[in-house]
């Protein structure tokens, strides 16, 4: 059983598992501090679970969910509807990242990862397909093969997922993937961290070229949430478990007419520690 202690005030059972959403960031108190927290996307990550956890838990009547079957609770934020209308999708475009935070070396467990958030991102937009798909494998390696072939099989099979892409891949894992007989669809896009520089390496460039891959600036921190920020974050709203986020997705929903974004959100799933 996990090491928690729920108040009888939220009156929420004991869980295994966890799935937060943070609903429209665009349309939360979130949006204004957005400059302040744009150079550390971990802090706008951490500041919009907060939001959320207040929004939906420190109220005369909390809401979440609780899936007793899974041992899962679900804290969804109900203030802003992230649904696309089906007449409006082809009016907009679809990008999402997942970020692979899990502890355990399994390589089986990214591929399940995309799966589920895929899922989570289906029924939280209200869409079959999304236009871009990005991992960032968290230094990872030997995960990358099965997710990839995952990420094969929704692109080719299921035209669930249309780009794929990585996220701060070096020259020596680029040229790795792009060498490897087992991946079929190369990444189309390659998200680079370059911290205070500007400048792409040169090597990167020429490769980047030559297999026709997007080079996008990427300021996104690879352990976006670690046990002690959700933990804690919890705690402050009275749940006292201890959540190991197992993979964090963002998202955004772009107005293609206009350049703009109508829609950021991010959604964890943790799993409790014993």
């Amino acid at each position: 059983m996990p090491a928690q202690a729920i108040p009888e005030l939220l009156d929420i059972p004991s869980f295994k598992h966890l799935t937060l959403y943070t609903g429209n960031v665009m349309r939360t108190s979130v949006a204004g501090r957005s400059k302040a927290l744009s150079k550390k996307s971990n802090t706008e990550l951490i500041t919009a679970i907060d939001d959320t956890l207040y929004a939906s838990l420190d109220r005369d009547e909390p809401s979440f969910r609780y899936h007793e079957q899974e041992s899962l609770l679900e804290v969804p934020d109900l203030r802003s509807r992230s649904r696309i209308l089906p007449e409006d999708r082809n009016d907009v475009e679809v990008t999402a990242k997942l970020f692979y935070l899990g502890q355990q070396q399994n390589n089986n467990n990214v591929a399940s990862y995309i799966r589920s958030g895929v899922q989570h991102l289906q029924k939280v937009l209200g869409v079959d397909a999304i236009d871009t798909f990005i991992v960032s494998f968290g230094g990872r390696s030997e995960s990358i093969t099965p997710a990839w072939q995952q990420l094969e099989v929704l692109h080719q099979r299921n035209h669930t997922l249309g780009k794929l892409g990585v996220a701060d891949f070096s020259q020596e894992q680029l040229e790795s993937i792009l060498s490897n007989p087992a991946v079929t669809v190369k990444p189309s896009i390659n998200q680079i961290n370059v911290g205070q520089c500007c400048n792409m390496p040169s090597a990167m460039i020429e490769l980047a070229k030559q297999h026709n891959i997007e080079l996008l600036h990427n300021g996104d921190r690879a352990d976006i949430l670690d046990i002690e920020s959700l933990s804690a974050l919890l705690r402050k709203h009275n749940v006292h478990a201890t959540v190991a986020p197992q993979f964090v997705i963002k998202y955004h929903v772009f107005v293609k007419c206009r350049s703009v974004v109508s829609d950021k959100g991010y959604i964890v799933v943790g799993d409790t520690l014993a």
